[in-house]
């Protein structure tokens, strides 16, 4: 199954998805801000991000962008 990055700074949401995600066989990791996500992206491989727009810091379409001109094109599911 996939490896998913779940950007959420919302605990009872993060841990929904994280409930899940994980129940449908996916290996899930949670973080709770952008720079952190930045961080786990750059040093591991995942499948999929669920990217929450509001976020402590910089923010979902921000992560998103940097993402881009980084060249890291993972599939982004933006949660709003």
């Amino acid at each position: 199954m996939a490896r998913i990055l779940v950007v959420e700074d919302e605990s009872n949401l993060a841990q929904g998805l994280l409930f899940n995600l994980q129940a449908e066989g996916h290996t899930v990791s949670v973080v709770p801000d952008g720079e952190t996500a930045l961080e786990s992206l750059q040093n591991d491989r995942f499948d999929a991000v669920v990217l929450d727009v509001m976020l402590p810091g910089r923010d979902g379409f921000e992560i998103a962008s940097t993402l881009r001109a980084q060249d890291n094109y993972v599939p982004i599911l933006m949660l709003t």
